[in-house]
């Protein structure tokens, strides 16, 4: 992944939560996201500007209450954090421990 097309990721994300965090409405943060998006895609080359019409558009919220799009340069924002099983060597080590 180029580095314009990381950079257009990001600016996807970030035009998504402000959106979401304006509900809709414009802003002059919205704005200035498209903007920078615009500059950047001038950059992208012609492969990376066909696989981004492809997907079609992913900054509408479509949910107030909905996360943002996955992207795969990123870990989800939803994603849970494993628990350390600090010294045993498996969850089922852990629980076998334990007399369960």
């Amino acid at each position: 992944m180029s580095k314009d097309l990381l950079r257009y990721r990001h600016l996807e994300r970030r035009l998504w939560i402000t959106r979401w965090l304006h509900e809709g409405e414009d802003s002059t943060q919205e704005e200035s996201i498209l903007d920078e998006m615009e500059a950047t895609w001038l950059n992208l080359s012609e492969s990376e500007q066909a696989v981004l019409r492809t997907e079609g558009s992913r900054c509408w919220p479509m949910d107030p209450s909905s996360t943002p799009p996955q992207f795969a340069d990123a870990r989800y924002v939803a994603e849970p954090t494993a628990w350390a099983y600090e010294g045993f060597l498996s969850p089922l080590h852990a629980i076998l421990s334990e007399g369960a």
